[in-house]
């Protein structure tokens, strides 16, 4: 048997070999044609294939921080044309993501054929990485993972770091895929460096979360927790990782869980600690600063204007929520803009440009604006109703969480994206700011004495501090409709003066004292000498027209009189009060001056009697009389020393060098003498010849006024003056200008190059993360721009300062947040 079975074995091998020599003699015999031929059809046949397996897959990229490989995913969609699986959307031709379809790349499929439900189709997914500007939409959830919210003041030790503050979360999250879902999530698990890393130095990326840094990173923020979040040095960017968690406990957990909305105080209050530290980096100031003015904010009170508007943000470069409600709610109601909240708006808008001095003298500018603003406004103006709507959002520094928007704002205009209404604001700024840098300059060279008369003068009376508009008041008082005499020491220690007064500081003092309706002699608006501190000086009650009307030639000629006159009635060493009376009688009498002038020549008569002037000191403005001229003024000088009935010595001695001063002979004195005794009308001829040295004999009885006399000499007094006004008409005293040396300061209203229009546009756009083209089509209509001519400067600006753009796309315009933290807002 076993032999059998190997004949057979034997057998059919033979069998199959003669076979096979038969196929390949048929094979061989085949034409080559035919080879050819079968050869293309198997080509075919396989590119056929391919094509059918290729039109059931489609490949799209998704943004995502990190490089991922491809993923394959079997879906089976629905008997409908779309199927959604895995958060994905399928259709018949396309697939594309559900929530970020706008900013995906999709591949359509080459055919379009219905889709069969008990169809198996494998679409591959391609993760690049690619940087995204867009926030989603919804957060990743962390229910249901390992994670839990360490309370303020709880302690945790992670990788040998003792941690004590709190306010963190720690865990695993176990819900995503590819690390965690929130960038701010302590995984202890994760590698950590061993050693001290020097937290200064720069290990993380723009948007860094704790997953995805380094164990170096990982490290040098967990050093930055355990030495209480506080210092200065620190990296900007382990700032950021641990405020994204603040970020999220308040707008994701406090929604649903109380004991997370009883943590916003607290967290409130950590993020100003933090600014006080890190106010410096643009970027944090920004994003923090307005974290807070919307928690703060809360819900959207109506006719919030009837309050006091809320003060400047301290940090950040846009206006408080609250005062652009206020502001819009104004428009709406059509009511005029009260003057605070005016100033408000002025302080907190960075569009409105404004200089050292709104900031130095903070309190004098805010009173000043106010002065100002009802000045030219009344009321207030009514703002108009604009075409932008008020939206008021606040954009998550965490690339985890979605935009915040406040409710409420339905209908409210956004004013202050106008452009009429701030240029009419930044005019009474400018205004302001000029009158105030006088006392500007003082305060920076003597910030320590705010209060100084020498600083005072440099301000209006109606801004003077308190206590030294009491001290006015008071002096105000004391004169009433009178006239007080006092030493000019003495008047400067009562308004605490600090030293010595310069000219231009006492001519300031004067002025500001006719501002109150007080009048000084000596005048030194006029170009009277400065007094020193012993000397006397007179103050009393003006009038309004008092400073208009000083500098008339006919003033001047009058008090160049008075001089005289006062020179020869102290002459022999005492005036005597009839000659007092006299002379007040003559002032009163002077009806071609003003009643103002007359009150200022009676305070002049009084200081001169006092402190008569010198002879050599009136030569030099008697110089330049004609003879004529001259010769009345000395007829009439005669006749005034003849008004109390007698003329002494010493009067007729400085009368003898008052004729010698205007070149006249000596003589003709005693005529004139003799003339003004015997009532005769200044320059007659005498009677008889007068005797040199003699004197006219004084009638019986003693001295009595004539009153004809007077009345003559009155007359006289006017012609005299007259003639003198002639001299004095091209003899004005100039007024010495004050040398000013400017500040050199930044207008901190625009931006790298940026006009203030400009500016202003570049603000209300980086508001937001996101911009329909309507809408900011509306901001541009308001500022009076063409939308596309001012996004190609912007864009222009950001290439040319930083190598980037401001915005992205068409409609929408997406903001470039990677420009924010280097655009000096």
């Amino acid at each position: 048997m076993a032999r059998k079975r190997r004949s057979n074995r034997k057998s059919s091998t033979s069998g199959i070999l003669v076979l096979g020599a038969i196929l390949i003699g048929v094979l061989a015999s085949v034409p080559k044609e035919v080879w050819i031929f079968l050869g293309g059809a198997a080509i075919v046949g396989l590119g056929v294939w391919v094509a059918a397996k290729a039109a059931h897959k489609t490949s799209i990229e998704l943004p995502s921080p990190n490089k991922r490989q491809p993923v394959q995913k079997e879906i089976r969609p629905s008997t409908a044309d779309t199927a959604t699986q895995g958060g994905l959307r399928f259709s018949l031709a396309e697939v594309v993501p559900q929530e970020t379809a706008s900013t995906s790349r999709v591949q359509k499929a080459p055919t379009a054929t219905k889709l069969d439900s008990s169809e198996l189709f494998t679409v591959t997914l391609e993760v690049v990485e690619r940087p995204s500007h867009r926030i989603p939409s919804a957060p990743a959830d962390l229910t249901g993972s390992k994670v839990r919210w360490l309370s303020a003041g709880e302690p945790i030790e992670i990788a040998g770091e003792k941690i004590p503050g709190g306010l963190i979360y720690v865990g695993e999250d176990r819900s995503s895929r590819y690390g965690s879902s929130e960038p701010s999530l302590i995984n202890p698990k994760l590698k950590v460096a061993r050693g001290i890393v020097d937290i200064a130095e720069r290990l993380t990326s723009y948007w860094p979360s704790y997953d995805s840094i380094s164990p170096e990173a990982r490290r040098a923020y967990l050093q930055w927790l355990s030495s209480g979040r506080k210092a200065p040095h620190a990296n900007i960017g382990y700032v950021f990782l641990f405020f994204y968690g603040l970020e999220r406990r308040v707008f994701i957990d406090a929604k649903h869980d109380p004991d997370a909305a009883s943590d916003v105080p607290t967290i409130i209050a950590e993020v100003e600690r933090l600014l006080s530290i890190y106010d410096e980096n643009h970027s944090f100031n920004t994003y923090a600063s307005r974290f807070i003015d919307f928690l703060c904010q809360g819900k959207v009170a109506a006719r919030r204007y009837l309050d006091a508007p809320p003060a400047p943000l301290p940090y950040g470069y846009e206006l408080p929520m609250e005062l652009r409600i206020g502001l819009g709610q104004l428009a709406v109601d059509r009511q005029p803009l009260p003057a605070n909240w005016a100033l408000a708006w002025v302080l907190s808008d960075h569009n409105i440009g404004k200089r050292t001095p709104v900031t130095r003298c903070e309190e004098s500018f805010a009173q000043l604006f106010g002065m100002r603003y009802e000045e030219r406004h009344g009321a207030g103006m009514v703002l108009p109703q604009n075409k932008t709507r008020l939206r008021l959002q606040y954009n998550t520094a965490s690339a985890g969480l979605p935009p915040q928007e406040l409710d409420g704002l339905s209908g409210i205009p956004d004013v202050t994206a106008t452009s009429a209404a701030r240029k009419k604001l930044q005019q009474l700024v400018d205004e302001c700011t000029v009158q105030l840098e006088p006392y500007s300059r003082y305060l920076g060279r003597n910030p320590d004495a705010p209060g100084a008369l020498e600083g005072l003068l440099q301000l209006p009376v109606t801004l003077w501090p308190a206590n030294a508009r009491a001290a006015l008041d008071e002096l105000k008082q004391r004169i009433g409709s009178g006239m007080v005499v006092m030493s000019f020491g003495e008047l400067a220690g009562r308004l605490q003066s600090a030293g010595t007064l310069s000219r231009d500081k006492v001519q300031t003092l004067a002025r500001a004292l006719e501002s109150l309706h007080i009048g000084i002699e000596p005048d030194v608006l006029a170009g009277s000498r400065t007094p020193k501190a012993e000397d006397s000086v007179a103050l009393f009650a003006t009038l309004a027209e008092d400073g208009d009307l000083r500098s008339s030639p006919a003033y001047a000629a009058a008090s160049v009189t008075l001089d005289l006159a006062c020179a020869v009635a102290a002459a022999d060493g005492d005036t005597s009060p009839k000659e007092i009376m006299l002379l007040s009688q003559h002032v009163d009498s002077w009806n071609h001056l003003s009643g103002a002038h007359r009150k200022r020549l009676k305070a002049h008569l009084r200081l001169q009697l006092n402190q008569p002037p010198t002879l050599q000191s009136l030569k030099k403005k008697l110089e330049p009389l004609a003879a004529p001229a001259r010769r009345a003024v000395a007829a009439f000088l005669a006749h005034l020393a003849q008004a109390d009935g007698e003329v002494s010595p010493a009067e007729v001695k400085l009368l003898e060098r008052v004729y010698k001063t205007l070149q006249l002979d000596p003589q003709s004195l005693y005529s004139d003498l003799h003339v003004a005794a015997s009532g005769s009308p200044v320059g007659s001829s005498p009677a008889t010849p007068s005797v040199p040295g003699s004197t006219p004999s004084k009638p019986a009885g003693g001295f009595a006024l004539d009153h004809e006399r007077i009345a003559q000499l009155q007359r006289e007094t006017e012609q005299v003056s007259a003639l003198l006004a002639q001299v004095f008409i091209d003899e004005q005293p100039a007024e010495l200008e004050e040398t000013v040396v400017e500040e050199a300061i930044e207008d901190s209203s625009t931006i790298c190059g940026l006009d203030a229009d400009h500016s202003a546009f570049l603000r209300v756009l980086v508001s937001r993360a996101e911009w329909a083209r309507d809408e900011l089509e509306a901001v541009a209509s308001d500022m009076e721009l063409m939308l596309d001519g001012a996004l190609e400067q912007i864009n222009d600006m950001g290439f040319e300062q930083f190598d980037m753009p401001v915005t992205e796309g068409d409609d929408p315009f997406e903001i470039n947040p990677e420009i924010m933290e280097k655009l000096p807002l």
